[in-house]
């Protein structure tokens, strides 16, 4: 069996969402122009709005054919709103990052959407995630983050919000059902003093295995709870088919 863990930005993922000079000094730039194309290196360009011979307002920047941000740019830097797209090729699979939202000091910060799509060279999609909710600094902080991935099973729900945590590993079908009837596969929620698992599968002692069914008993008990984070789980689910 091939367990899933959730995907925080790697940090070769998380430098490439920061990397990259906007400085001027080699661009070709009249300050104070609305509008400029500007080459600020041999493979970075930008077309937008321009001041003082910056990226000021909205406009696009692109580092080659891979990488690309169009939105808002403040005295040279991201800031505000705007999409963010990364290919790359790595251990001979494609990469697809696209991050749409908040950005301040060249960085994601704030509320936004992120999906990761890894590619095998065959072209069978061996990965697909997204996290929706709230940034610091280009990493995930809390919110919702769903994983559809070649494995069994094939997907994995956490929600994080501060002292509470979810985590789901099993199918997006019928996920409220599921949660009623205590059959997921595996099930972890904490939140402050309250720490609550099951799964499925036989454990190895009585003792183990009364907690685990006095745990979920207790979990469905608090289905209302959970159920406005199942329906956000069942949706993002559509969001990352592995096609």
């Amino acid at each position: 069996m091939k367990k899933m863990t959730s995907l925080t930005l790697t940090m070769a993922l998380a430098a490439s969402l920061t990397a990259a000079s906007l400085a001027p000094a080699a661009a070709s730039a009249i300050a104070a122009a609305a509008k400029e194309r500007m080459q600020i290196s041999e493979r970075t360009s930008y077309y937008g709005e321009v001041s003082n011979g910056q990226p000021n307002g909205r406009g696009t920047i692109k580092w080659g054919t891979e990488k690309q941000y169009s939105g808002d740019f403040v005295n040279g830097k991201r800031s505000g709103n705007g999409k963010y797209i990364n290919q790359y090729v790595e251990d001979g699979e494609m990469h697809k990052v696209v991050y749409t939202g908040s950005w301040s000091g060249d960085r994601i910060n704030g509320e936004g959407v992120l999906t990761h799509k890894v590619t095998q060279a065959d072209g069978t999609v061996r990965w697909h995630q997204i996290q929706k909710g709230i940034f610091k600094d280009g990493v995930f902080k809390s919110g919702y983050d769903v994983i559809q991935a070649v494995a069994d099973p094939d997907f994995s729900f956490t929600y994080t919000n501060g002292k509470e945590t979810l985590a789901i590993m099993g199918t997006n079908k019928f996920l409220h059902q599921a949660w009623k009837k205590g059959n997921l596969f595996d099930v972890k929620y904490k939140n402050g003093s309250v720490n609550k698992s099951y799964t499925i599968f036989p454990l190895g002692t009585e003792t183990e295995q009364r907690k685990n069914d006095a745990d979920r008993k207790y979990l469905q008990s608090i289905y209302k709870k959970i159920a406005p984070h199942l329906g956000q789980f069942e949706a993002l689910s559509k969001q990352v088919p592995l096609k």
